[in-house]
């Protein structure tokens, strides 16, 4: 069973994309399901949010930004995910969240170069949970750019009487200095609206 995760007013993110759909801002599909029992409702799933800044990565040996001294690139450019409920006597949900990356390595690196990315549990408005994950791509000879999904990673959420899975989004992205989070403030561009 496949469900659309409805969007909420949230502060501006890149949308994110799974399966190769491109879907609405801020919202992402999961597929989720019932191993025990295949006839019953699925449970709902969080929203996952991208963070615009942390969307994209650029990683140089150096202070300068000269293409010489780049490692590489790389794009968050979808994300695919499953929900299912944690056991039969609790409420609880678990999460499973994989990241698309497209990773381009740069003149700085060799045939293998590490990828930090971060997943961050939200419950509303604050931060509950956030932990970092390194992603190594090796790179085939004559190859310079790849599409990789990173291991699946589950994640439980407690659900009570006054706690339910609306209370909650997930938040993934790549995991920035300082340094390359200035500079993606600095040079992606931002979509504009205008008045009809």
């Amino acid at each position: 069973m496949t469900i659309v995760i409805p969007t909420g007013p949230r502060r501006p993110r890149r949308p994110a994309l799974l399966c190769g759909l491109a879907l609405l801002p801020l919202a992402i599909l999961l597929t989720a399901c019932d191993a025990d029992n295949p006839n019953a409702f699925a449970p709902a799933c969080p929203l996952v949010e991208v963070p615009g800044p942390a969307a994209d990565l650029a990683a140089y040996d150096g202070e300068t930004h000269d293409v010489g001294h780049l490692v590489a690139r790389a794009s968050l450019t979808r994300v695919s995910g499953s929900c299912r409920a944690a056991g039969r006597h609790t409420h609880d949900i678990v999460t499973d969240i994989s990241l698309g990356l497209t990773v381009s390595r740069g003149p700085a690196t060799g045939h293998a170069v590490d990828i930090p990315y971060f997943i961050a549990v939200v419950q509303d408005g604050e931060i509950k949970s956030k932990k970092q994950f390194v992603e190594t791509v090796t790179f085939p000879p004559n190859v310079t750019e790849t599409h990789i999904f990173t291991h699946i990673v589950p994640i439980t959420l407690p659900i009570g009487h006054h706690v339910t899975v609306d209370s909650y989004h997930i938040e993934v992205g790549f995991q920035l200095t300082r340094a390359q989070l200035d500079y993606n403030r600095a040079h992606l561009l931002t979509p504009a609206f205008h008045p009809l």
